[in-house]
């Protein structure tokens, strides 16, 4: 950051950092260079509950009290850490816009920007399609301070009483993993002792830069009215300006008081523009480096032709820390002055004044956070020194700098002759400013690990810049030094795995996975087992096993939901999941060879009264859960990849029909008609949740709603497409985009988009639906959210408590499956397009082509008008098995929602329950039963049309796990007596995993939430 540009944009707050602390190795119980487990001097047996060695490094002395002192029966430790269960989660809380400067030395504090809310935020994930995303903090090196990198995806700004629905003014996407900086230690004189006091006072910053030209970047200046915004939009729009730098200090963590609990950390910040002779994550200037290290930092200095102005937030320490956080809304501590030293004299080597910072400047740190501008007394003859009463800061000339100052490196694959490199851009800068440099020096901590091209040292071009290669040797961790010791390079070397590439697909099963790969992290990295789901349970690795593979495919590794988080997993144990996920499919394909009776018009009729408003949304409710329904009859209808390229081989499909029905081979974001398909069934069911939210915000229970088909959906619901379970084809098709039909488009015929706009407006019409004292709400929940609900409103969770959420969250409903306009940045996303375009191309075929199983149009069990009964008794027992699921999956829901209808569905237990036996039980048995015979001679089975009962939820919730918990263990029973298959093994590990964990919910075992 140049800290001669205006305007300064300054913010404050705080840093919730989560990372884990379990793997940096205290006591010798890794391998980092292997990723291996010890327990007692001995490689840990992974045969063994994984619990065995968390309980063991937790237990292991010494120990402390919440207060930090040496405690025997304290609840923390060394080895463990203090959050052994963290998860690299990391953001900015509370964080708002303090003041601005257009000027030296004058902060503004009066502007309408003020107190505006600045919010970082983590990477869109495409795959999950969330929002709410956390950004990641991640050690490279845990066993190094120094070694945090930030990954981050997007930086918004909106005014100060926005709600998560608010459209910001500013957002921009960020583009470039961006580590720490200025790393200090001992920044805090006098404070109470504790085992953390060396955390507690290490200071890091760090730097990230957005390019204006980028597509997503959005500032809105007459937004707000504020004449810094005007400044700021007129300064990016100077050609020299690439865009803006965002430079950020973290420091004075917060003493936990609880064992695996995040921290926080006091947080300033400073945007301003970005040249072309500034860095991307590194600052700019003339550098003066403390000749006392301890306790001091860094000092950025630069001038025109009158002003000095100096960056140093971290040059001089604080005196005191106080013990204790100053309040539950602000979690650090209160910290005492800087310490004094005198006023500060900057000078040249030939002893010419340059300036002068009094006393006061510096102790006014969290006015100014570390900003100062003072005077020029002196033009500058010489490299630069500043003075204080018991240090001095001196110049480092040159300058070595990269944007690439953390990474790793695949290790070398000896068998195949295959070396691993990355090479990186260098520029040198002398007294600050870019300047070729013919010998730069370079120095390796540890030639055993890597080597570099060229090898000794290397010269920068004209234009200050040159390329350096860094080759990798073995695994391990090694420091480049460039130059001095203040500009270096660290580079970890990753595990060599490479003899997993030589096993086949076909042995690479559960066992295999964990054995090589997720045992590990099982180990190191409780957290997924504690609040996500254990890798040791083989039923869960199934059901997820496309999901883990896209989640750590290397492709990913610079996004923040990138798995696993720490990042030290190495590719050849990244592919192992995509042979675990290629291996199941194969497994796969080959084992599968209210009165209710109104009429209502939607385009004529008003709705008046909270009553008729509430029947409507209950209407919705069952609307969306059909639909969703049939959607999902008619993707799983499909072959799966697995499945369809034994067709190609079978000469049955081409190879173009395998991509467009199962899209590319590599199982990432493109699988084809059927993953299109699937991705709007999740939508709709977040639809369905964000109907019973709006129905739940007026003080309404959470709604299980029906399942509607045929004559009776037409009755009901009073719109004249047909509601049926059918398979894939042209005409399924057409019935689905008809569901999907825009009100913008002419249409003969009653719509659901009329349907909803009746709804909208009765939300606007009657009168006091959220009186002022209301505290109804809908829950929570962030996934199967479009990338542009996410970049608009990356802190939308579809909650809904007033007039205007719930219009946005009808608005989002229809965004989703109509488009918006044809104009709309929407339409190509709609579910109508989307539908649209499958359509298209299937009829484009120059013959027919009917990709899906010949499954039963609206599968039942008992005669029912308009339906088909399967006969095949295996056929019926799996049948009856997804019915009890299904009843099952609402009763986790209704109980959750009975209780906690204002909470985060996101952390529930129950909901997580519900999501588990939705993908865990109901996915696989619908495939299995389209590919079971039926008893209809040529056509096989399929899910039946669900039925289920009203669950009533109990009023206390230890009674509710215990009931629901019973309900689990009836249908593993039932799988245990009907079916003996090794996939049925599956089914009965997950009930009976879900049997055991609702009954530790039901005693308190664990917590409610995850």
């Amino acid at each position: 950051m140049s800290n001669l540009y205006f305007p300064r944009i300054h913010f404050r707050g705080f840093a919730r950092v989560n990372v884990p602390t379990g793997n940096r190795n205290i006591v010798n119980t890794i391998d980092n260079t292997t990723n291996s487990v010890y327990m007692d001097d001995k490689p840990f047996d992974i045969n063994q509950n994984p619990k065995i060695f968390h309980d063991y490094l937790q237990q292991i002395p010494p120990k402390f009290n919440a207060d930090g002192k040496a405690d025997p029966d304290g609840d923390f430790n060394l080895a463990a850490g203090y959050n052994f269960y963290g998860n690299n989660h990391f953001s900015w809380e509370n964080t708002k816009i303090v003041s601005f400067q257009c000027q030296p030395g004058i902060h503004s504090r009066s502007d309408p920007i003020i107190g505006s809310k600045i919010e970082l935020w983590g990477h869109y994930n495409e795959y999950l399609r969330t929002t709410f995303n956390r950004a990641r903090w991640v050690d490279i090196d845990p066993t190094m301070p120094d070694t945090a990198q930030i990954y981050a995806g997007q930086l918004t700004i909106k005014e100060k009483n926005s709600s998560p629905s608010t459209h910001h003014f500013f957002s921009a996407d960020i583009n470039c993993v961006h580590s720490v900086r200025w790393f200090g230690e001992n920044h805090i004189i006098n404070q109470s002792q504790h085992f953390l006091s060396g955390e507690f006072s290490q200071t890091r910053l760090f730097q990230f830069s957005i390019p204006k030209n980028d597509k997503h970047f959005l500032l809105s200046d007459n937004t707000i009215n504020s004449p810094c915004l005007t400044f700021l939009s007129n300064a990016l729009k100077r050609k020299e300006i690439k865009g803006l730098i965002v430079q950020y200090v973290v420091f004075n963590m917060s003493s936990p008081k609880h064992p695996n609990t995040p921290v926080f950390y006091d947080l300033i910040g400073t945007i301003s523009l970005w040249d072309d002779n500034q860095m991307s994550t590194t600052p700019c200037g003339r550098i003066l480096y403390p000749q006392k290290n301890s306790s001091f930092g860094p000092i950025s200095v630069q001038a025109n032709q009158k002003w000095v102005s100096c960056y140093m937030p971290t040059a001089l320490p604080f005196s005191t820390r106080e013990p204790n956080p100053i309040s539950d809304n602000h979690p650090t501590h209160r910290l005492g002055q800087l310490q004094a030293q005198g006023d500060l004299e900057l000078r040249t080597n030939k002893g010419t004044l340059v300036a002068v910072i009094p006393e006061e400047f510096y102790k006014n740190f969290w006015d100014n956070q570390g900003f100062i501008d003072v005077p020029l007394l002196n033009k500058i003859d010489g490299v630069l020194s500043l003075s204080s009463q018991s240090n001095i800061w001196n110049e480092s000339t040159w300058e070595v700098h990269t944007d690439t100052s953390n990474f790793s490196l695949e290790a070398p694959d000896i068998k195949h002759d295959r070396q691993f490199s990355q090479t990186i851009d260098i520029f040198s800068y002398f007294q600050g400013q870019r300047k070729s440099n013919q010998h730069i020096p370079i120095y390796i901590s540890d030639n055993s690990v890597v080597t570099t091209r060229p090898k000794e040292s290397l010269s920068t071009d004209v234009s200050g810049k040159a390329k350096l290669t860094v080759y990798s040797k073995k695994p391990g961790t090694a420091i480049l030094y460039l130059g001095n010791a203040n500009n270096k390079i660290i580079v970890k070397v990753l595990a060599d795995d490479w003899h997993l590439e030589e096993i086949p697909i076909e042995k690479v099963d559960y066992h295999t996975l964990y054995k090589n790969v997720m045992a590990y992290y099982e180990l190191v990295y409780p957290f997924m087992s504690d609040k996500v789901f254990s890798m040791a349970d083989q039923c869960k690795c199934e059901t997820y096993a496309r999901l883990m593979w896209q989640m750590c495919d290397p492709k990913n590794k610079n996004k923040s939901y990138y798995m696993p988080s720490t990042r030290e997993m190495s590719q050849p144990q990244s592919i192992l999941f995509l042979k675990y996920l290629k291996n199941i499919e194969q497994k796969l394909s080959s084992s599968n060879s209210d009165n209710c009776e109104k009429i209502l018009d939607y385009s004529q009729q008003r709705i008046t009264s909270k009553e008729a408003l509430i029947y409507h949304l209950k209407r919705a409710i069952d609307l969306e859960l059909s639909i969703m329904q049939q959607y999902l009859y008619a993707a799983y209808s499909l072959p799966n990849y697995a499945a369809g390229k034994i067709k190609v081989q079978q000469n049955f499909w081409t190879s173009e029909q395998l991509k467009m029905v199962n899209g590319s081979s590599d199982r990432r974001l493109n699988s084809g008609w059927r993953g299109t398909i699937l991705e709007i069934a999740h939508e709709e069911m977040i639809h369905y949740l964000v109907a019973n939210n709006l129905l739940m915000s007026l003080g309404e229970p959470f709604y299980t709603g029906e399942v509607l088909i045929g004559q009776r959906a037409m009755s009901i619901l009073n719109i004249d497409t047909e509601f049926s379970f059918e398979p894939f084809s042209e005409h399924v098709l057409s019935r689905f985009v008809r569901f999907e039909w825009p009100n913008y488009v002419p249409s003969i015929g009653r719509s659901i988009a009329n349907f909803y706009q009746s709804i909208r407006q009765a939300f606007i019409d009657i009168p006091n639906l959220y009186p002022n004292n209301s505290t109804t709400s809908g829950g929570e929940h962030h996934l199967f959210l479009n990338e542009l609900t996410n970049r608009k409103f990356p802190a939308y969770q579809l909650e809904v408590n007033n007039t205007e959420s719930a219009l946005f969250a009808i608005d989002f409903i229809s965004q989703q499956g109509e488009g918006v306009s044809p104009d709309s940045a929407y339409f190509e996303h709609s579910h109508f397009a989307r539908l649209r375009n499958i359509s298209t191309t299937l009829s484009s075929f120059k013959l027919p082509f009917e990709p899906a199983n010949p499954c039963l149009r609206n599968p039942v069990l008992e005669p029912q008008e308009g339906c088909n009964t399967v006969t095949s008794p295996q056929a019926r027992i799996l049948m009856k098995l997804y019915n009890q699921c299904y009843e099952f999956m609402f009763a986790l829901m209704t109980q959750h929602f009975s209780l906690t209808n204002k909470g985060s569905l996101r952390r529930s237990r129950l909901m997580n329950a519900a999501i588990d036996i939705m993908a865990g039980l109901l996915r696989p048995l619908s495939i299995r039963l389209m590919n079971e015979p039926s008893g209809v001679l040529g056509r096989t089975a399929g899910p039946p049309i669900p039925n289920c009962k009203n669950y009533q939820p109990e009023t206390n919730y230890s009674i509710g796990c215990k009931r629901l918990a019973i309900h689990c263990q009836s249908i593993a029973h039932y799988c245990r007596e009907m079916l003996t298959d090794h996939q049925s093994q599956t089914y009965i590990e997950l009930l009976e995993f879900y049997y055991q964990h609702l009954q530790d919910l039901s005693t308190g075992k664990l917590s409610r939430e995850a």
